[in-house]
């Protein structure tokens, strides 16, 4: 539930032309009930997120964990909420306003920038090591023995 509402939160971006009862329309839409307390949450979203960087999903789920409005209304209606409508548009990429003005294509989306990479979406994950097993691979290759002196302390310390 999370993870959907935070989506919902996010499929717009949180700027001074956005309204709490725009966020609220998308999610009553979503959740296919008019719940009185989604326009406040909504308003409390834009006051945390807009005039600065888009959120990151986990910021918005986080941000959803520790409203007290929002965690009152879960706990009283718990067995009420459901999804009735999945969004099922994929996230675009919001740029911030003052990005407008720089001399780089528009790259709205993962496929925007898989084609301007040149790229199929398949290599483009792969590149993105999305797994990390490219930095697990470097860190397994990370040995006491290929420290400098200085760092074994930190190593050996580190391992305990």
């Amino acid at each position: 539930m999370l993870g959907a509402l935070a989506d919902c939160l996010l499929a717009g971006e949180p700027t001074a032309e956005s309204t709490a009862e725009l966020l609220a329309a998308r999610c009553r839409h979503m959740l296919g009930k008019s719940w009185r307390w989604l326009t406040p949450l909504s308003q409390r979203y834009l006051n945390r997120f807009s005039g600065g960087i888009r959120p990151r999903h986990r910021d918005v789920v986080q941000f959803l964990r520790t409203d007290r409005g929002f965690r009152r209304a879960r706990s009283k209606y718990f067995n009420e909420f459901s999804i009735q409508d999945w969004l099922t548009e994929p996230p675009q990429m919001q740029p911030v306003a003052a990005a407008a003005s720089w001399d780089i294509p528009s790259i709205s989306s993962t496929g925007d920038l898989a084609a301007w990479l040149g790229l199929d979406i398949g290599e483009l994950r792969w590149f993105a090591d999305l797994k990390g097993l490219a930095y697990k691979r470097a860190l397994a290759a990370v040995t006491p023995l290929s420290l400098p002196d200085s760092d074994k302390t930190i190593w050996e310390h580190s391992a305990d």
